[in-house]
């Protein structure tokens, strides 16, 4: 593949991946996009409800920083309650990404994310994830592609690494309103996938909203993400703030 092949296998696998344990509720779109001295409190939330009626839910609140135009860096802490748990601190993580384009010299950029958790259980050990993360634009269309991989360390119940992959289009305006889609989904191991009634995918429509004139103002998402698959959840109500300071 060559570089200006990029972005339209990005459309490609967005809308051709196969719809596919579920992952967190609150999970979102990472971006390969880093501004420098960029300051921002992330916020993230959502709930999502299984086939059987119970729900779960999961958040967390996370500050950001630009280090320099190739690499961001942020600390989070995650919250939640499983179905049919109580509500609990759940980790602190810190994530990291590296930018390897230089922002708007081409219709794509490219980056890859280096993310490291630890469970408040030690039991549950440390979780690390990483990948590639893809985005490219035509005219106002913009597409993203995360194929990430998932590995558990020192946990009391040693468990292979896995594969997931998140997708996104945005419909992009002047306006303060933009229109789109999203996916998220689990495979099972990045060597042998999980039979199909073991994955989980979940899609669906999603909304951005700017609160102010340019991207330096508040924004907020919402997506209301639809399951398939045999292990995904029905329904997912997902959402984001972002508050630069």
């Amino acid at each position: 593949m060559t570089l200006l092949s990029l972005p339209r296998a990005i459309l490609l696998a967005a809308l051709v991946l196969p719809m596919t344990a579920w992952a967190s509720p609150a999970d979102y779109i990472f971006s390969p996009v880093v501004e420098d001295g960029e300051r921002e409190i992330d916020s993230k939330a959502g709930i999502a409800r299984d086939r059987d009626g119970r729900s779960a839910w999961a958040g967390s609140i996370g500050l950001e920083y630009g280090v320099n135009s190739w690499w961001a860096t942020e600390a989070t802490v995650n919250f939640g309650r499983e179905a049919g748990a109580s509500t609990r601190l759940d980790s602190l993580e810190w994530e990291n990404r590296l930018q390897f384009t230089e922002t708007g010299r081409r219709p794509y950029e490219i980056g890859l994310l280096f993310e490291v958790e630890r469970a408040t259980r030690s039991d549950d050990g440390w979780e690390l994830r990483y990948g590639p993360l893809l985005q490219a634009h035509w005219g106002a269309l913009q597409a993203n592609l995360n194929l990430l991989f998932e590995r558990r360390l020192l946990a009391n119940e040693q468990e292979p690494t896995e594969f997931g992959y998140q997708w996104q289009l945005r419909a992009r305006s002047d306006g303060a309103l933009d229109w789109g889609a999203q996916g998220f989904g689990e495979l099972g191991r990045w060597d042998r996938w999980a039979t199909r009634s073991e994955q989980s995918h979940i899609l669906g429509p999603a909304l951005f909203a700017r609160l102010g004139q340019d991207d330096d103002d508040p924004q907020v998402e919402a997506g209301l993400l639809l399951g398939t698959g045999g292990a995904a959840p029905r329904a997912t109500l997902r959402l984001q703030a972002m508050i630069p300071f």
